[in-house]
């Protein structure tokens, strides 16, 4: 049986998914981040299906979603995404290191997943942290720059607010401080590590050809052994259920 309890760990509100057999014992941990506009409570699926594997799993609310909606921002609101994404990044080690301190969980056996922003911020923390394990990216970007410059030329620039007003000068100033965090520009990081990605074919919210390119570009390497990438083709930005049932198959212990 799996128990589903929602509880604040260092100020963030989390869901912590695990087996009734092993709640008190400490097992491998994954965390599992879900995509903008969404909350916790969205990765449900995702939590189950890795805890049914033998993780701890854990599902925040990322910062300005869920019950994060009223924490104050100040900055400029065409940052505000990677300012969440930088913020969940950041956040990371000090929710690792309270199951650690509890005894529930080790910092080498880490699992770190996440759906659309989630996913973006997973590659973040894979560049970031070579502690990490093992990671899962669903509908990511490996390249903060690379995303943003492209969001300037979609559909979105009219949609999210304060992107009308950029350009390629403003974008490449913004986003210097997320390089050392792109996946894309050191791919060596991966450091032979279980990657598992899984994108569709008809993806017009995160692009489908960014990421494909990263992982052909990458594919021959041998930091990259462990890289499985799956894509579906007709399928936009919306994972299907036997995705999670996949990833959680792949990087279960």
């Amino acid at each position: 049986m799996i128990i589903v309890d929602k509880k604040i760990v260092n100020n963030i509100p989390v869901i912590e998914l695990v087996k009734s057999n092993q709640i008190d014992k400490k097992i491998p941990l994954a965390i599992f981040y879900h995509g903008v506009t969404n909350q916790k409570e969205q990765g449900l699926t995702a939590g189950y299906e890795l805890a049914q594997r033998g993780f701890r799993t854990i599902i925040p609310d990322a910062f300005l979603h869920g019950e994060r909606k009223e924490e104050p921002y100040q900055g400029p609101k065409e940052m505000a995404f990677w300012h969440i994404e930088l913020k969940t990044v950041e956040e990371l080690p000090a929710l690792v290191d309270y199951y650690v301190a509890k005894g529930l969980a080790t910092k080498n056996q880490v699992t770190v997943t996440g759906l659309s922003m989630g996913a973006i911020a997973t590659c973040m923390a894979f560049a970031k942290y070579p502690w990490i394990k093992a990671g899962g990216c669903l509908m990511g970007n490996p390249d903060p720059s690379s995303f943003t410059q492209w969001l300037l030329t979609s559909q979105w620039r009219s949609v999210v607010e304060g992107l009308e007003s950029m350009d390629q000068d403003v974008v490449l100033q913004a986003m210097a401080p997320f390089n050392p965090l792109s996946l894309k520009r050191a791919p060596e990081k991966i450091a032979g590590r279980p990657f598992y990605i899984w994108h569709g074919e008809e993806d017009e919210t995160v692009p489908f050809e960014q990421m494909k390119a990263f992982v052909e570009s990458i594919a021959q390497e041998p930091y990259a052994k462990n890289v499985h990438f799956e894509f579906y083709e007709g399928h936009a930005h919306k994972v299907p259920y036997e995705v999670f049932v996949n990833m959680a198959d792949y990087l279960g212990v």
